[in-house]
């Protein structure tokens, strides 16, 4: 790779294909700001999403066999540009994993809910992922059955009385529940008009769609209006369906045919995770619980590969597992914890699937063998709720024959702020490296994690325009304020977080600005660490890092001063012409705020 620097002058870029290209590729074009040439050529010996990026003083030209591999080599070039301007380079790649997934709840059906899902898509293209899987639940409009959304809305808003409430009713019976999604659709119905919207937003950046339709457990929402179809009846919120009853599969494959009818999905994610209420009815007494849990996966999933459709299914009832201390966990056989109920074996249930099903691996942190499990099944796998920074032996575990992708997973509402404190856009690009650069792996925290910091930074801080001008600030503060992520009922106010406002004039008008001040969005404590450990030992089988320091990610750029002091560089807009600036004081909310500090 070379790096001489080139210049361009401003203006549009110039695509150039010997056969239409989509509109979508003048669209992430016209981010360059440059009048240069782009040629695009169609290469046939490719591979399907492999690409070839060049970049000289004539323009730049990407060849690949497909128009999504056209489409990943653009990508390329934004993302170089961003970074370090135009310079001449020469870049071959291609995906070492085929699935690239990003699992999202559908956005609250609001045009702000559907300008955030499109801005968060735009970035998952950005980082070349292929996938989008959407939890629908009750969350999607069925016209079918719309006693399914009359239930939904009452089940989400009690739920979502405060924050939290979705643990304590998760974690107040006799018995394990699974976590409770009510922040899907801002707890609201997504209508199909919009649904469509969204997915043929997601096509069009050559991402396939997922419809994530939890059956068997997490099915409160086919269960409020239904509870003569709980396997539980003495449960006031219902969460697993009775596998025997004729009617829960009638309920079920009506909600599946819509949107097979609507979207037209080569998959669909039917979940059969945390299943811990089964085999208690009168009927279900009679089976073996590992016969009941396959026979409901083999029955849905023959129903599905009829259609040309491949189910697919959290695998972790799959799983003999234990954490190192020897919790069992999982699909293993598990005594009466804390005074609840007492759960059989699962995992033997894996030798009795007959139909043709995927795996989405989110106990790959528990132990790395576990991966074999699926490959011995003959099953392929995506490493699922991914956190790409704690994964252990990567080079070797993708090279696993069966390992088919990853998924990086947010189980908190779809926003922008939501994402960034998540973790979940670090993730994204993070993983991105792995996945395209074959020479990157679990040893290489230390080169990765930086230049992900730094182009998060590039992508999300405000930039300069012709409208506005940046002012940057790096400041501090040293609080108690533990991190915590922003799911299962805990969704993001910005205000509880908010310290103050830096309090700017201008020199030229005597206009004051306020610039917020957001503990956890951009600014945090000044002692974080930035290093990755090795997990609790006793726990997991893999590394851990301090969200804290990631939650910042993308909205500031952290660095370490001399003293050992975490400081969080961030930029500020201002209309076009107000500088210069004069710092007057920082205004915190209250006294109980700490000092924060200014470097400058």
């Amino acid at each position: 790779m070379t790096y001489q620097k080139l210049n361009f002058p401003q203006g549009s870029p110039r695509l150039v294909s010997a056969e239409p290209l989509p509109e979508i590729f003048s669209v992430f074009a016209a981010r360059l700001k440059a009048d240069i040439k782009l040629n695009f050529i169609i290469q046939n010996d490719l591979k399907e999403e492999e690409y070839i990026l060049s970049v000289s003083q004539t323009g730049a030209t990407v060849k690949a066999s497909t128009h999504a591999g056209l489409f990943y080599g653009l990508q390329e070039l934004i993302s170089d540009v961003r970074d370090n301007g135009f310079r001449e380079i020469s870049v071959q790649a291609a995906p070492i994993l085929p699935q690239r997934v990003l699992k999202l709840y559908l956005p609250e059906p609001t045009e702000k809910g559907y300008e955030e899902f499109c801005r968060i898509i735009d970035f998952a293209a950005r980082c070349k992922y292929n996938t989008i899987m959407l939890e629908l639940g009750g969350a999607l409009e069925y016209k079918s059955h719309p006693e399914i959304n009359e239930g939904w809305l009452e089940y989400a808003a009690f739920m979502n009385e405060y924050p939290g409430k979705t643990i304590v009713m998760q974690n107040c019976f006799g018995w394990e529940k699974n976590s409770i999604h009510s922040e899907n659709g801002g707890g609201k119905i997504v209508p199909q008009e919009m649904f469509l919207k969204l997915v043929e937003y997601c096509k069009e950046r050559f991402m396939d769609i997922i419809p994530e339709m939890p059956s068997l457990s997490h099915s409160d929402y086919l269960l409020t209006r239904h509870r003569e179809l709980a396997e539980r009846p003495e449960d006031p919120f219902p969460d697993c369906c009775c596998p025997l009853n004729p009617g829960y599969h009638k309920l079920f494959q009506d909600l599946l045919e819509e949107v097979i009818d609507l979207i037209h999905p080569k998959k669909i994610h039917i979940c059969h995770d945390e299943c811990y209420t089964i085999g208690l009815c009168p009927e279900c007494r009679k089976k073996e619980v590992t016969e009941l849990y396959a026979g409901d996966i083999n029955r849905i999933g023959a129903w599905l590969n009829e259609r040309g459709i491949k189910p697919i299914v959290w695998g972790e009832k799959f799983l003999d597992s234990h954490w190192r201390n020897g919790d069992p966990i999982g699909g293993a056989e598990k005594p009466a914890p804390d005074g609840k109920e007492a759960q059989k074996a699962l995992y033997p249930s894996a030798d009795l699937i007959t139909c043709d099903l995927e795996i989405f691996h989110w106990y790959w942190t528990v132990n790395r063998k576990y991966d074999n499990v699926y490959s011995d099944h003959g099953w392929d796998f995506t490493f699922a709720n991914l956190n790409p920074t704690n994964i252990k032996d990567w080079k070797r575990r993708v090279n696993n024959p069966h390992a088919n992708g990853v998924c990086i997973s947010n189980w908190g509402e779809t926003s922008i702020r939501t994402l960034q404190r998540n973790g979940i856009f670090y993730d994204l690009l993070y993983a991105a490296h792995l996945v395209w650069n074959p020479e990157y792996g679990s040893e290489d925290f230390s080169d990765l994690d930086p230049m992900t910091m730094v182009q998060l930074y590039n992508e999300f801080a405000p930039a300069e325009s012709p409208e506005f001008e940046t002012i940057t600030v790096t400041h501090t503060v040293q609080t108690d304020i533990k991190y915590k992520l922003f799911f299962d009922g805990f969704m993001l106010d910005e205000e509880h977080f908010r310290l103050g406002n830096h309090v700017f004039q201008s020199e030229k008008t005597g206009e004051k600005f306020y610039f917020p001040v957001i503990f956890g969005t951009n600014i945090s404590n000044s002692n974080i660490s930035t290093e990755r450990r090795e997990g609790p030992e006793f726990l997991a089988d893999a590394y851990t890092v301090d969200m804290q320091y990631r939650e910042v990610s993308g909205e500031t750029l952290p660095f370490r001063d001399s003293e050992k002091v975490m400081w969080y560089q961030c930029r500020y807009q201002i209309p076009a012409g107000s500088g210069p600036l004069k710092y007057l004081r920082f205004e915190s909310v209250n006294e109980l705020v700490p000092e924060v500090r200014i470097k400058e």
